[in-house]
């Protein structure tokens, strides 16, 4: 039959590739109707707690502590204090309120057993995304710290874990090895300042690095897995300490939410510039509200009628809800523009409140000064009646005593 050899020439293209193995990849973790990351965050305050919290995309639910050097002991105990009131109190509970697991250089000790079980146990199955960040209570740990890879979560670490911390004048720059990597395509990473990958780990079979440091040591910086249904992300130092101004690279903010994004597989935007840009006027909003509300009560204990600022800041408010819903839509641009709106209006608005408290504090200096200036007028009346116009009083005579 001559015309059934084309076809099968045709169809066995199809056929190998039903028959090879295919790569699934790890399922985006994010909510589908607010389409928002949850996120259960280790190590508060710090600058990527902060970031977390501007982004209109992660919600954190749930932060606690970490442990100083100076109070470790009674740290720990305020530590175990939170992670009891506000974690959740089942596995199933957690599962629905947590997407995202930072462990940003936090103590181990803080959680149960039971509690990093849930962990391992939601990556593996439930597809949950866990980055840890490196540090002297990250991966090995560093005395009197306790080491990660000695918990219930040591299977699923990328790396294996030693209690060792490196130097604090190691300082690298980076090398990607993972050029087509989504994270590793997202910023210009040799561009960015000298960095500190504070902790000795070495990659487990199966790692896969994203960047090392751009020396012989070829120390793990970015590296991950996907295990089971979700991934671990290990950054070594997602804060940039010592890292000769990394903090105040232009793209650290990115730095840091960009690997919460790949750690639940979310995409990584592209437009780089816009988002970048975004990012950094979220942080430059909140600080002019928040200069512009500490004016506002100032203004209004001087008796000023903040009323129109006050209908002001709703329209902010307004606007940047606005700009943060087409964020979640990924309209980056238009958040963009949105936002700009949004902090214009704030500076019109710190304006106006300027002038409101100027005219209160205006009214308050004027009725000070016709206060002291009454009294000086009565006083000085008062002074000059009685030490200058004595002709009012008669005089006395001078008499003498008579025997």
């Amino acid at each position: 039959m001559p015309g059934v050899r084309p076809n099968l020439i045709l169809l066995l293209p199809i056929i190998i590739l039903s028959i090879l193995p295919v790569a699934i990849p790890m399922d985006t973790r994010v909510d589908p109707s607010s389409q928002k990351i949850s996120a259960l965050y280790g190590r508060a305050p710090s600058s990527p707690y902060t970031f977390a919290l501007e982004d209109p995309r992660i919600s954190v639910l749930t932060s606690l502590p970490y442990l100083s050097y100076a109070t470790p002991y009674s740290d720990l105990e305020y530590g175990r204090r939170l992670a009891r009131i506000y974690l959740p109190r089942t596995y199933n509970a957690f599962l629905e309120k947590t997407d995202l697991i930072a462990l940003e250089d936090i103590d181990s000790a803080i959680f149960t057993p039971e509690k990093i079980s849930w962990f391992r146990r939601a990556v593996i199955e439930e597809g949950l995304g866990l980055v840890m960040g490196g540090g002297s209570q990250g991966f090995g740990g560093n005395d009197p710290f306790n080491n990660w890879c000695e918990t219930g979560l040591n299977d699923i670490i990328p790396v294996e874990c030693y209690r060792e911390r490196l130097s604090k004048d190691y300082l690298v720059k980076f090398r990607v090895l993972e050029p087509q990597n989504e994270l590793a395509k997202s910023l210009p990473w040799e561009e960015a300042p000298l960095y500190y990958p504070p902790n000795l780990i070495t990659p487990r079979q199966g790692c896969t690095v994203i960047i090392e440091s751009d020396d012989r040591e070829k120390t793990p910086i970015y590296f991950y897995w996907d295990v089971g249904e979700g991934r671990f992300l290990g950054v070594q130092n997602l804060k940039g300490v010592f890292g000769q101004n990394f903090e105040d690279w232009i793209y650290f903010i990115d730095s840091v939410i960009n690997a919460y994004y790949y750690t639940v597989s979310f995409p990584i935007p592209k437009d780089l510039l816009s988002v970048h840009e975004l990012r950094r006027k979220w942080h430059e909003t909140n600080i002019q509200k928040k200069l512009l509300i500490g004016m506002i009560d100032f203004a209004d204990k001087f008796g000023a009628n903040t009323g129109q600022v006050e209908e002001g800041m709703e329209e902010v408010e307004y606007i940047q809800e606005t700009s943060n819903a087409l964020y979640l839509e990924q309209e980056y641009l238009e958040a963009l523009q949105q936002l700009d709106l949004a902090i214009s209006r704030v500076f019109e608005l710190e304006e106006l409140a300027v002038e409101l408290k100027d005219r209160a504090l205006f009214w308050i200096y004027m009725i000070e000064w016709f206060t002291v200036f009454g009294v000086a007028m009565i006083s000085g009346t008062a002074l000059w009646t009685i030490m200058v116009r004595r002709r009012l009083y008669r005089e006395t005579r001078t008499t003498s005593f008579r025997l």
